[in-house]
């Protein structure tokens, strides 16, 4: 398994080092950590900054996203930045120690090669363990090590490490003795973690500690406080860090309508209606018509907590949580069904599928004393043994995969594609030998499933097919389950997004390779087509796929696309009243619509924007700093670079918007021209020209020393603030000394973290001002970082070019993925509504717009989109079109222009005119890493038209940003004046 740097795993791991710089590691003390994270919290854009006045240090990060391992990278990065050794994980589940041990040893490798420093691993597992943590853990003081325990090692006054030890020769328990060495805390999975009898025994630490989860209890005792790093479930969807899901729910053939709940006066109801579950609510008196015709006349008479009397002497109730044997068949036959769909493709990506099923009881899967055969397992290899028989029997059939599947059967002609994982299979792996070849099948299947996942992940290995009663929750994933199913209709409070994330970590290759975004070269469509998880549940489990909906947006910190969400509003900071006068006036200000089938306000436009053009009236009645709270949140939420559903009904057709047949042909040519197979790449780079404006820039910066400062402080209830009494300077320290022992170590970590190549590393050090680093290493490093930035900017727009290929622009053929255009050339009909944006105007689009609907994402690309100029000067504008990712790479990720005109002059000459619509006021407010890629588009399509130019085309091709107020007159006047 290949392990790699990812950002967002190493800004979390910078985020805590830099938080911790003035925290005193001897002392452990919560006002000293208080006074660091407030600033911190000053310094650092992050959602969430109550403070707990406890030692916690919180991180939040989506389930898939690799907590495990950014913990175990951060032990050695406060070994490395602040001398610590010894360290204790806490879980609350023997599944999740496995998994954390499987981690440890999948990533050994990995960190020697990064800290040069092994981690020794200690587990609490009975009886024997103490006299191994008692020798080397607590009595080898100077080795890094850790100590795995699950919460029930600690939480009762009997257990063994609560008692003495005479080995330890003085009168404290093993635990206490632990403690004494002021080892730093891990909780994972903190939610499981919050019991009254574990809290009495970590007490007793009394040391900082980290708390990591994709999930935080409610109460405000336990809640998310003092963040570090937030990686929300949103968030990590946006950034390409986990799976689409696709829910699909199976029903049953005229499946009739059945209540979700009822009061005294009304009942809600649950029905199909052409496969697609609807609600509805209904008072008393009411015809049930509404729901179709052959209740005509049928109407609601009483209502009770449980059933809905009707008036033709029917009853409705609450659907049946136990699904009969046909249902399971026919989920089992949909399962397998997804399954194969998706296999064949995965393996010519080199990638294994695996199917997870949640079942409602062990005897359905596994023959218990003899009682008969289990139902579930043999009616999975009965469908299974069909369905794979036509798959062969395909002519088309690739001849690896043909051979892939022929492994299906061992040598004495068992099945061995299914297997189950059950409670308590982890203890019985450890009880030897099994008495016949089956229970030793069995036994080495059970141990892949749990700890050995690159085996599992194989196509040496032909179980694909995993079977559960819940037991694989939390500490059990695997990157390639690609359909999840429920045949248990379960009434836990298992969380839907807890189920879920067994299966949304992002697929990994038969190299080991994590199949990213960026593996993909940044291609969606190809990242989607691999990374989604099919769910798959009944059609009686109501409302499945709003509860994961509701459940993520709780989990998350930004405001989300669909429905205002008061949970998000009240952790802004907003309280009641606020938050319904802020619902009223977006209400007014036609930015949110009461859905009365849901009880929410869905959002029908920007709020971002409503905010900022009615910044008056919404602080009428929210303060400053709840105002840019809010402002902040809905940002994050609008201008997503990844505009895709996180979540997908798989039964509802996606929306469509119709294309317009005349225009698409006119538009053809601009879009194939634009979407050219070009090549970034960098010439001629003058290293020595960039190392002297480096080295330039950096020495005529100040770098202030670094002082030891005494302060006094206190801490004031009243206003919940520390409150700086005293402050006064004790010394300033010297780095010299500890500089000429550590500077090649310092400088080839920061080669490493900036990905710079040692050499150019090294001489341009050579260049620098070595007092600044005197003064202060870190403020030094900081500020070169800041420097080199911006220098490699300037030196590489000199430098960069855009390649395109001789045929580049004769080629009439299109990818059969455009969004636009069959490959034969001709327009497609209609185009899915989410590749141009979340919102449906009701407006009319200008008659020369390439679609009949406007979709938009921003109030400006609204005005534009129904803008009626036809004629620019005496050049007319054929047609033009908000553009579906179109992206040009730059040195600093993509940049995405979003519309294009043809324009034609009066001699007939075509004009490709490329534009981005920004919502800014002014040119000053766009941001500067905005500004670059904005840039690098000016080159792009400069390079473009001159290709287009030597390859004898008769097309001129502009670009030009249009700000907020700007009309298309100014914006096409100041890209012809700019582009030759």
């Amino acid at each position: 398994m290949i392990f790699e740097k990812q950002d967002y795993q190493q800004e979390c791991i910078n985020n805590i080092i830099t938080l911790l710089d003035g925290f005193d590691f001897k002392r452990h003390d919560a006002l000293n950590l208080k006074d660091c994270l407030s600033q911190f919290h000053a310094a650092c854009e992050i959602p969430v900054k109550n403070l707990s006045g406890k030692l916690n240090v919180d991180v939040l990060m989506e389930t898939g996203t690799g907590k495990t391992f950014t913990y175990l990278n951060l032990i050695f990065a406060l070994h490395k930045a602040y001398g610590q050794n010894k360290f204790i994980i806490f879980v609350p589940r023997k599944a999740i120690l496995e998994s954390v041990k499987q981690n440890i040893r999948l990533t050994k490798d990995y960190f020697y090669l990064e800290f040069k420093r092994h981690l020794k691993t200690y587990t609490y597992e009975g009886v024997k363990s103490p006299s191994n943590i008692i020798n080397h853990y607590i009595k080898n003081q100077d080795e890094l090590s850790v100590l795995l325990l699950t919460n029930s090692a600690i939480d009762k006054e009997g257990n063994i490490l609560n008692k003495n030890s005479e080995t330890l020769f003085n009168t404290k328990s093993i635990f206490e003795n632990i403690a004494d060495l002021k080892p730093i805390s891990i909780i994972d999975e903190p939610h499981l973690l919050k019991g009254e009898a574990f809290g009495k025994y970590f007490g007793k630490i009394g040391t900082l500690y980290f708390r990591f989860g994709a999930t935080f209890a409610k109460e405000k005792e336990h809640a998310l406080s003092n963040v570090a790093f937030c990686l929300d479930s949103i968030n990590a969807f946006r950034n390409y860090l986990v799976k689409q899901i696709r829910i699909h729910s199976v029903m049953q053939d005229a499946q009739s309508p059945f209540l979700i709940n009822a009061d005294s006066k009304s009942a809600k109801i649950a029905f199909y209606k052409a496969g697609i579950l609807k609600q509805i609510t209904l008072s008393k008196g009411e015809d049930l018509g509404k729901i179709n015709a052959s209740f005509n006349g049928v109407s609601l008479v009483k209502t009770t907590k449980d059933k809905a009397y009707l008036s033709d002497g029917a009853t409705l109730e609450k659907a049946s949580l136990k699904l009969t044997q046909d249902e399971i068949s026919t989920l089992l036959e949909k399962a397998i069904d997804l399954h194969f769909e998706k296999e064949a493709f995965l393996f010519d990506q080199n990638i294994k599928a695996l199917s997870l099923f949640f079942i409602p009881k062990i005897e359905d899967f596994r023959q218990i004393d003899n009682k008969g055969a289990p139902f579930i397992k043999t009616e999975f290899e009965r469908l299974y043994k069909l369905k794979r028989a036509s798959i062969l029997a395909r002519e088309n059939l690739s001849p690896s995969y043909r051979e892939y599947l022929k492994r299906d059967f061992d040598e004495s002609g068992n099945l061995r594609v299914h297997q189950g994982y059950f409670s308590g299979d982890s203890i019985a792996l450890n009880k030897g030998k099994k008495e016949s070849s089956k229970e030793n099948i069995e036994a080495n299947d059970i141990k892949m499933i749990l700890s050995e996942k690159e085996k599992l992940l194989s196509f040496q290995t032909p179980l694909r097919f995993i079977f559960s009663v819940w037991a694989l929750q939390e500490g059990w994933d695997n990157p390639n389950i690609f359909t999840l199913i429920k045949l248990a209709n379960s009434t836990s409070e298992t969380s839907r997004h807890q189920q879920v994330g067994r299966g949304l970590r992002i697929a990994l290759n038969q190299e080991g390779k994590r199949v990213t975004h960026g593996f993909l070269k940044g291609n969606d469509n190809a990242f989607y087509k691999i990374n989604y998880l099919d769910m798959l549940v009944s059609g009686e489990e109501v409302g499945f796929i709003e509860g994961l909906q509701k459940e993520i947006e709780a989990s998350s910190f930004i405001g989300v696309a669909s429905a205002l969400d008061r949970e998000i509003l009240a952790k802004l900071g907003l309280n009641e009243r606020k938050i319904n006068q802020f619902c009223d006036a977006l209400e007014t200000l036609n930015a949110v619509e009461f859905d009365e089938t849901n009880n929410a306000y869905k959002i029908i436009a920007p709020i971002c924007e409503t905010m900022q053009n009615n910044e008056e009236r919404i602080k009428s009645f929210l303060s400053d700093e709840e105002y840019h709270a809010v402002l902040s949140a809905f940002k994050m939420a609008e201008n997503p670079t990844n505009k895709r559903d996180q979540i997908i009904n798989a039964n509802q057709p996606p929306e469509k918007v119709k294309i317009r047949q005349n225009l698409a042909k006119e538009f053809k040519e601009l879009w194939q021209t634009i979407n050219a197979q070009s090549q970034l790449s960098y010439q001629n780079i003058q290293k020595t020209k960039l190392i002297e404006s480096i080295a330039k820039a950096f020495n005529e910066s100040h770098v202030m020393c670094e002082a030891i400062i005494f302060e006094s402080k206190r801490y004031n209830p009243q206003t919940n603030r520390i409150i700086t009494e005293q402050s006064s300077t004790l010394k300033i320290r010297d780095h010299a000394n500890a500089l000429q022992k550590e500077i090649n170590a310092l400088l080839l970590d920061f080669a490493k973290d900036e990905r710079l190549p040692l050499k150019f590393t090294l001489e341009l050090y050579n260049a620098l001002n070595k007092e600044h680093f005197t003064n202060s290493p870190k403020k030094a490093f900081k500020l070169l970082k800041g420097i080199i930035k911006d220098k490699l900017h300037e030196n590489l727009l000199s430098c960069v070019s855009y390649g395109f290929c001789q045929n580049a622009f004769f080629n009439t053929a299109f990818d059969k993925t455009d969004p636009l255009y069959f490959e034969d050339g001709s327009p497609k009909n209609e185009i899915e509504k989410h590749k141009l944006g979340k919102y449906k105007s009701v407006q009319t689009p200008s008659q020369n717009y390439l679609y009949e609907t406007i979709i938009y994402d921003s109030k400006i690309e609204e005005e534009v989109s129904k803008e009626g100029v036809q004629k620019v000067e005496n050049k007319s504008i054929e047609v033009f079109a908000k553009l579906p990712k179109f992206k040009i790479p730059t040195p600093y990720k993509n940049y995405e222009p979003d519309f294009a005109y043809l324009i034609k002059d009066e001699k007939g000459t075509k004009i490709f005119f490329a534009c981005e619509t920004k919502g800014y006021e002014k040119e000053s407010d766009i941001p500067k890493d905005e500004k670059r890629k904005i840039e690098y588009a000016k080159i792009f399509f400069e390079t473009l038209s001159q290709n287009l130019k030597n390859a004898k085309k008769e097309i001129r091709v502009v670009f030009a940003t249009r700000i907020n107020k700007q009309d298309l007159l100014s914006a096409l006047k100041n890209a012809l004046k700019e582009t030759p």
